[in-house]
């Protein structure tokens, strides 16, 4: 396919090869066990040379769709989240999906797998506001990841961590073929009419074996542990599986970091307005202080308040603070800032573009569109009184 503007004796970029580029970045199988990610519409074989980058298929996100001839839709939130009983275009949770099937798009979602990834969401939120030393808030995100374990032949180790590897399994951050191995004895006795790799029939046997062991998102285990059979020489295989409690696969929850000076705490909110041009900040808790570090999650983060309290943030920015998690804050020691969900999530979607363009440079044209929150702040106008 020749791109527009010019020629290329390469192959067309399909949907599945952007899907691939934006999975080695936020890996989709880290994501939460009630998320819909991936892709969600469409044919992963179908070129995609035009793409458009937005948060949620919205109407205006559709008409830019149609205006650049995009073939291909990423967003940050699912287009496709709850079950749809039927696709029609008079009906609001399935109107955005009719439009885009009948355009011929393809759509990715990369939610909670963006939001997790090391530099997520709320990473790239913290970057932009000029944190520097940003780490996660919360270290290794909540998943249902598991240990995977295996007692294989020490010369047929790597082709089985190949294998698993191959499925999706031994991902821990930006690192893969992550494993430990240990060297003992395994033994077993064959009964008669067994095939066994090693020794014979009727007879025990001591064998010098390796204890492989990786983990693994629990989402793709069933996969991971068919590859570990196909790969290894065993009739019978030895396989554990062990949930694993809390994060183990890298990333994690928000962000915090410093800012490079100290300042009061209105400087830093208008440093924070102007970087990232919210359409409100709603502000609960201390207002004469200084700040110095600050935590964020981007997006619905409150309830991670008193993470951010533990780590020992001056100011905690996050969006759809309720009203009495604003009494909290307002009774403590900590500010907390509500920005507005949309305004802190939207600066993954150059990310996006970034993990695009570096991988396929100008076979395939990325274009993001930036909007504002669906909420607005209504100031009325002053009535009464004498003009002046």
């Amino acid at each position: 396919m020749t791109p527009p503007g010019g020629t290329s004796s390469a192959p067309a970029v399909t949907v599945g090869d952007v899907w691939k580029a934006l999975d080695d970045e936020f890996p989709f199988a880290h994501r939460a066990d009630w998320d819909n990610v991936g892709i969600l519409l469409g044919d992963s074989n179908a070129p995609a040379t035009r793409v458009v980058i937005a948060l949620d298929a919205t109407p205006a996100v559709v008409a830019a769709c149609r205006r650049h001839k995009a073939d291909l839709l990423v967003t940050h939130h699912p287009v496709i989240y709850s079950p749809l009983k039927s696709i029609r275009a008079d009906q609001a949770a399935s109107a955005a999906v009719y439009e885009l099937v009948r355009m011929g798009l393809a759509v990715i979602s990369a939610h909670t797998n963006a939001d997790v990834a090391p530099k997520g969401v709320s990473h790239a939120l913290a970057r932009r506001i000029g944190l520097q030393k940003i780490r996660p808030l919360i270290p290794g995100e909540p998943s249902d990841a598991c240990k995977v374990v295996v007692f294989v032949p020490p010369d047929r180790a790597d082709d089985v961590l190949a294998a698993l590897s191959e499925a999706g399994g031994g991902r821990i951050g930006h690192y893969t073929r992550c494993s430990f191995r240990t060297v003992g004895t395994g033994t077993f006795f064959p009964a008669e009419g067994a095939n066994p790799f090693l020794g014979r029939p009727g007879s025990e046997e001591r064998v010098e074996e390796v204890r492989l062991e990786s983990v693994v998102a629990a989402n793709l285990l069933t996969g991971v542990l068919k590859g570990v059979r196909d790969a290894h020489p065993y009739e019978e295989p030895a396989i554990d599986v062990y949930p694993l409690k809390g994060g183990a696969l890298g990333g994690g929850i928000g962000a915090v970091g410093n800012r490079l000076r100290e300042a009061p705490l209105a400087e830093v909110l208008e440093d924070v307005y102007r970087a990232v041009r919210p359409s409100w900040i709603k502000v609960a808790g201390p207002q004469k202080r200084r700040v110095r570090k600050i935590a964020v999650v981007a997006g619905s983060g409150s309830e991670f308040a008193e993470a951010a309290r533990a780590a020992g943030a001056d100011l905690f920015l996050t969006a759809d603070v309720k009203y009495h998690q604003a009494l909290e804050a307002s009774s403590g020691e900590m500010t907390v800032a509500d920005i507005g969900h949309g305004s802190g999530e939207k600066w993954i979607l150059p990310e996006f573009r970034r993990v695009i363009s570096a991988r396929f440079g100008k076979r395939v044209f990325p274009r993001v569109v930036m909007e504002n929150e669906p909420l607005r702040a209504y100031r009325p106008k002053e009535t009464g009184g004498t003009k002046r």
